[in-house]
This record gives C-alpha cells, structure tokens and sequence, in this order.
C-alpha cells in the first residue's frame, strides 16, 4: 500500500466515522472538488460544504480501491439519509491526487437524478 493510498483511507475514515473530524489537516489548501451537482475550490470551501452534507451521510461501503502513483480511484457505496426522512444508496466511483501527503483534487461520479430528487436540487 502506498503514500497515496494511505491518506485517501484517511480521508474516508474521517468522512464516514468521524463525521469529518480531522478533514481538513487531509486536504491541500488549493484543494478542488468536481462532482456532478457541486463544485469546490479551496479546502475551506470543501469543508464548509461537507459540513452541510455529511449530517445526511450514514456509511460508506468501499468496494474496490486502486492506486497508481499519486493518484487513487475508489469504488464505493453511500447511504445517506434524505432531508425526507427517507434512505438513498448512491453508487459512485471517485478519483483523488494526492500531493505533498495531501488531498489536492477529488472528482466523483455518479448518477446525480435520485441524489438531486431527494435533495431538491
């Protein structure tokens, strides 16, 4: 298991059994984020915006991680509750850069329809 690999289970860790206690030591300053629905770009507003979603997240299965150099793509379930009291299953695969022993880029991928429906986006 390499450098990359390692942080990357960190930052997981962190998301999924500390509710994002110790995030943003894991992240770059310039840190940026590109998912379907949302976008951040800087680790401030990462957190700030992880703050605001992981009160719906309930667990993370990982299915498969690979790692190649800096760079490692995860294979994961999500559950998350949804602001209507309901529960979503979210497939998404996810590739993160990590540089300097820091999460510098995380872009997901996923089908955002059930996601936006639930949340009213």
């Amino acid at each position: 298991m390499g450098k990359a690999l390692d942080v990357v289970k960190k930052f997981y860790d962190v998301t999924d059994n500390k509710k994002g206690k110790g995030m943003r030591e894991l992240l770059a300053d310039a840190m940026s984020f590109t998912g379907p629905l949302m976008q951040a770009h800087s680790a401030d507003e990462y957190v700030a915006m992880s703050e605001k979603f992981l009160q719906f997240h309930r667990s993370t299965r990982m299915l498969k991680q690979f790692e190649n150099g800096d760079d490692v793509c995860s294979i994961y379930e999500m559950t998350l509750s949804t602001p209507a009291g309901g529960t979503l299953l979210v497939p998404i695969a996810d590739w993160i850069r990590v540089s300097n022993g820091r999460i510098a880029e995380q872009t997901i991928y996923y089908d955002a329809r059930d996601f936006a429906k639930a949340f009213g986006m």
